[in-house]
């Protein structure tokens, strides 16, 4: 019997599937692995109620509305259940009920079609085009070789790999940011509120002032009167950036300017060499074709001057070219160096995957020492910069008052 459970295991909550003979089995099995069960029961069979399926608008508002972390969750609990040799029909209905609203409907809808006949990747392609190309083309081969549980845990680690990647880009800009918002903070209250009460100390004549005193006063009445604007400008900047964007040659060049820029385009540059490499690993390991796995791993990449060098990659395996002469004629191999070198080892050896997977630790590795620089370094920049704009405050105001004193 397959049971749900919810828990905590080192201080976080945690919610899955598992299998045992009966409640207290299941039970003691859980808390044999340090988690601590809050509630468990029996799976159910099917969805939970009837799930009608879903409207147009429904099907439109999917990719938007399911979260990532659900689907990774419900792929999480379709390997446990197929690796239990549960019937596929029967393991997403079963995940259908353990989930809820669009991805349940989704789950659903897909349990149905393979109910009619239609094949697995077929219907997932259709009902759960939303969790990408990448899954739907390792279901296929999976259907093909009789690995689908294999496949589903490959799914599950591309999907955690992404998550680990983001998250460590996250946390490492969310400290320079906080503080980059208070250095603001303390810039805005300096010129807008602190210098208009100095000013109206220093009621005399402004061209006895110093030029320091004047530029600061200037300085203020500018911002009273159009600070708006250094909230409104980078706004409107960003917004004007999605804007181009759309437009794939201004994409592709704002992409390319991204890796060129200094200390973050190093971050570009590890982050999407760490997702291509570890991509690509999976995929050969798990025997999909070189090119089709060139091409599902252009797909996950979001820069498009790495796409456009996959394209050309892509074209050169096809016109009869090895992997590695293919690499060495587009800008990949400076891109990536180490993957240059590691694939033309493992053509020799056949161990182009594990190559590949030791490049992207690499790069990953490097990406968070890189990321952990630019928190460092963030810090005591804006120390000196809040510390020098405090001073300069200071440093007018009492030259002010020095200046004042002497005309009297």
């Amino acid at each position: 019997m397959f049971f749900n459970y919810i828990g905590v295991a080192d201080g976080k909550k945690v919610a899955a599937l598992i299998e045992g003979a009966t409640l207290q089995e299941a039970t003691a099995q859980l808390r044999g692995q340090g988690i601590m069960v809050i509630e468990i029961n029996p799976a159910r069979s099917g969805p939970k109620g009837a799930l009608r399926p879903r409207t147009r608008l429904e099907r439109f508002l999917t990719p938007h509305m399911v979260r990532k972390a659900e689907i990774e969750q419900a792929f999480r609990q379709l390997v446990i259940l197929l690796k239990g040799d549960v019937a596929v029909v029967e393991s997403f209905e079963i995940v259908a009920g353990l989930n809820k609203g669009m991805l349940a409907q989704s789950l659903a809808e897909v349990a149905g079609q393979v109910r009619e006949g239609s094949s697995l990747h077929a219907a997932m392609r259709e009902h759960m085009a939303f969790v990408g190309p990448l899954p739907v083309s390792l279901v296929e081969v999976g259907e093909a070789n009789g690995t689908l549980p294999q496949m589903f845990t490959y799914c599950v680690n591309l999907m955690e790999q992404r998550r680990s990647l983001r998250n460590k880009v996250l946390q490492a800009m969310i400290y320079p940011a906080i503080v980059v918002v208070m250095g603001l903070g303390v810039g805005w209250y300096t010129t807008a509120v602190a210098m208009p009460k100095i000013a109206s100390v220093l009621d005399g004549d402004l061209e006895k002032l110093p030029a320091i005193t004047r530029a600061l006063l200037g300085t203020s009445d500018w911002v009273i009167q159009y600070g708006y604007w250094v909230i409104l400008g980078p706004l409107l900047f960003a917004i004007l950036l999605l804007i181009l964007r759309k437009n794939e040659r201004i994409r592709h060049a704002l992409d390319h300017l991204a890796l060129l820029m200094p200390l973050f385009g190093k971050v570009s540059r590890f982050a999407a060499n760490g997702l291509w490499n570890k991509t690509m690993a999976l995929l050969l390991d798990s025997g999909i074709p070189v090119v089709e796995s060139l091409d599902l791993t252009r797909r996950t990449l979001g820069n498009r001057y790495y796409r456009s060098q996959f394209d050309q990659l892509i074209e050169r395996v096809l016109s009869g070219k090895s992997l590695s002469a293919g690499m060495a004629s587009t800008k990949l191999s400076r891109l990536s160096p180490l993957s240059d070198s590691l694939i033309r080892v493992g053509e020799n050896s056949g161990n182009i995957d594990e190559g590949l997977r030791f490049v992207g630790d690499y790069y990953e590795d490097q990406l968070a020492r890189r990321l952990d620089l630019l928190s460092k370094l963030v810090e005591p920049t804006l120390i000196v910069v809040v510390g020098g704009m405090v001073a300069l405050v200071y440093t007018g105001f009492f030259m002010g008052m020095a200046a004042m004193n002497a005309a009297r």
